[in-house]
């Protein structure tokens, strides 16, 4: 297994696994928004470019030694890339319907945008390898903590990031669409990005929930 960061030639399937992470966030943003390209073409451009959440310089990307196919992505940033309300990155109306998800951010924190594997390689450790990467992207960067959403009706998801250290930190509002068939909105988890064992990391969390009182869990943010 060889992890490295994506070659520019890899967007488009990058784009595919990011999108298979979001379950139909992005094919509800991006669909049908520019005619004749999908939501992967779209994700792709942005994932080829510099300078965006997106960019491959903000994934890491598991690879099949037998075939050189890409079989698990993360894509991680600080979470205050988001707070530019200007990148013209998201369309308005629809970015409109998941403004909750885009003011509930641990801003401070590195985001994990997407982790996906591939459902043949599920059980072989890739996702703990690409979850230990962000976790070290975010130590390298000085930032404190991990944070990322996830849909409220994904129970396998929630019950392995709390697994690793992840605790609930609120709940963002977002309205069923018939696009977007979630119930229950968006679950944004936290941790620290801290190595210690896991009994220094559940203290971490249950200190990390006092600070839901602190500056850094910003629910007021501009409109984006």
């Amino acid at each position: 297994m060889l992890y490295r960061t994506p070659h520019l030639t890899e967007s488009l399937d990058v784009a595919r696994f990011i999108r298979m992470a979001g379950g139909g966030l992005y094919e509800f943003l991006f669909d049908n928004l520019v005619p004749l390209l999908s939501a992967d073409e779209l994700l792709a451009i942005a994932i080829a470019s510099d300078g965006n959440p997106f960019s491959h310089r903000n994934c890491h990307v598991a690879v099949n030694d037998d075939n050189g196919s890409i079989i698990g992505i993360a894509n991680a940033f600080p979470a205050d890339l988001l707070s530019d309300p200007s990148d013209g990155l998201l369309p308005g109306e629809r970015a409109e319907h998941i403004r909750p998800m885009l003011s509930l951010l641990d801003w401070g924190s590195m985001f994990l945008n997407a982790l996906a594997v591939s459902d043949q390689c599920h059980g072989r450790g890739i996702g703990s390898h690409l979850l230990d990467w962000a976790l070290t992207r975010a130590r390298d960067l000085g930032l404190p903590r991990l944070s990322l959403h996830v849909w409220a009706d994904n129970l396998p998801a929630r019950e392995y990031y709390k697994a690793r250290g992840f605790v609930d930190i609120g709940v963002a509002d977002v309205a069923p669409h018939p696009r977007l068939p979630h119930r229950g909105g968006s679950v944004l988890m936290s941790r620290s990005s801290s190595c210690d064992t896991q009994g220094s990391q559940i203290a971490r969390s249950c200190r990390l929930l006092d600070h839901l009182k602190a500056p850094c869990f910003r629910t007021d943010q501009p409109n984006q």
